[in-house]
């Protein structure tokens, strides 16, 4: 079920919100939480919900076993069966054909291909149950001792399926201590926040989809100079609006249902370096690299060279985290390598001026997201041909294109300046109709809702 379809906001929503809220058990009102999520999930497949409840209860029975023993060697087993739980689950749906296809193109025929679907939104659960699970075995928190509170945690239908990733240390206080009603100024901070996700994904990158990216990319060797950086800075500014705008939607819903959620990003298009760029980007995903891979394979602390490699390493499989193509695997060594010249440079020269890291980040993440983008390396070689202007410059098509072009110079200039996660109170009538006049404007454009993006992750 999309967010950006009529049936979730007009049956769906209205449906749960009135029955959470008029639950009066707080208890009870997990329950409802839980089963709205799991229809809300199985809306997409029934039987990848019962997948999800399967590693939920692994998770939860797990963590209350390394939590209720002081033996080292069966924490440490019981840690195991969780770790390989969680990623034997994602490996086998999500990377087992990637490799095995890898390995037949060396030795045809050597591993035999699986038919399988990938689950929507299972690397986002599967990273907040190995965070839960991790942070027990560290001492951190305590396992919880109901299956419904852990439940609860982990299917929460609002970033179900795209994020932002939430760990249960963050999420405790809130979890445990729900309100009885929702002050009017959460209600209007709510809608402020859904209306402008709304709008990111509606009026701004399903319109650049539609206009520039995919009639461009679906034809690569088509390409030239204009249409090629057109088609490359399309995608930049399409990306951002459509994954912000799903956190914005993500952290509305959420304060309809009494939680706060992490920010996700933080005006990343205006980093001045590479390392601010990702401390910008993606939050949620980008501290968890950090926090359960970069810091256990050893972080800071081995010296320079082990230094680097981490981050090499820690960039690489956080490429491999958004798929199973090689593709994502070069785009991460690229971001890692790019890390690894930061470091190497920052530590022995003055900053550069402000505007030259803005607009030479800008450049690494517009040349990065081509590989993001494409299916192939090949199709990616025939977009960075065309961007280095060996098909010839394509003037004709920069006339033709002109309005669409302005509309993308906008948005881009919008992806630089506008913060929709601040916000600030104003009279209600004000923002009440403010708000309601983009809602009417993304209705008018509701037709077959598209998928966000991010949900192929």
């Amino acid at each position: 079920m999309l967010f950006n379809s009529f049936r979730f906001l007009f049956v769906f929503l209205p449906v749960v919100l009135g029955v959470y809220w008029l639950t009066p058990s707080l208890t009870w009102r997990k329950y409802v939480s839980v089963v709205a999520s799991y229809i809300f999930y199985g809306v997409w497949s029934p039987k990848f919900a019962l997948l999800m409840l399967f590693t939920t209860s692994v998770d939860f029975f797990t963590a209350r076993l390394i939590d209720d023993t002081g033996n080292v060697r069966r924490r440490k087993f019981w840690m195991m069966v969780s770790m390989i739980s969680n990623l034997g689950v994602l490996g086998i749906f999500k990377y087992y054909n990637f490799f095995a296809e890898s390995f037949n193109a060396v030795a045809p025929g050597l591993v035999p291909l699986l038919h399988v679907v990938l689950p929507i939104g299972i690397s986002f659960y599967t990273f907040e149950s190995m965070s839960y699970t991790i942070d027990v075995y560290r001492g951190k928190i305590p396992a919880l001792r109901h299956f419904i509170d852990y439940a609860h945690f982990v299917t929460m239908f609002p970033r179900l399926v795209a994020g932002p990733i939430a760990r249960y240390t963050d999420m405790a206080s809130q979890l445990q201590a729900l309100p009885r009603w929702l002050p009017a100024e959460t209600v209007v901070e709510a809608i402020h926040f859904f209306a402008l996700g709304l709008a990111k994904k509606i009026l701004i990158a399903d319109y650049l989809a539609a206009k520039l990216v995919n009639p461009l990319f679906s034809a690569p060797g088509g390409l030239h100079f204009f249409s090629g950086w057109g088609a490359a800075l399309a995608y930049t500014a399409q990306l951002y609006f459509d994954f912000s705008g799903y956190s914005d939607m993500a952290v509305g819903l959420a304060l309809l249902l009494g939680f706060r959620l992490p920010r996700n990003f933080f005006l990343p298009y205006a980093s001045r370096s590479i390392a601010e760029f990702w401390r910008r980007w993606h939050i949620s995903l980008s501290t968890w690299l950090r926090d359960y891979l970069y810091i256990p394979l050893g972080g800071n602390r081995g010296g320079a060279a082990r230094t680097q490699l981490n981050l090499f390493l820690t960039m690489l499989l956080g490429g491999l985290w958004h798929g199973a193509s090689w593709t994502f695997v070069i785009w991460g060594a690229y971001h890692g390598g790019a890390l690894l010249v930061h470091r190497v440079v920052s530590a022995r020269f003055r900053p550069l001026p402000r505007w030259l890291g803005l607009a030479g980040t800008f450049l690494i993440v517009v040349v990065g997201w081509v590989m993001f983008r494409m299916p192939t390396l090949g199709a990616a070689l025939q977009v960075y041909r065309a961007m280095l202007g060996l098909n010839g410059l394509g003037g004709a098509w920069l006339m033709a294109n002109r309005y669409r072009l302005a509309i993308l110079a906008a948005s881009l200039c919008l992806s630089f300046t506008l913060d929709t996660y601040e916000f600030r109170p104003a009279p209600r009538l004000r923002w009440a109709v403010a708000y309601g006049l983009v809602l009417v404007a993304c209705l008018t454009q509701f037709s077959a809702p598209s998928p966000f993006l991010y949900f192929q992750f």
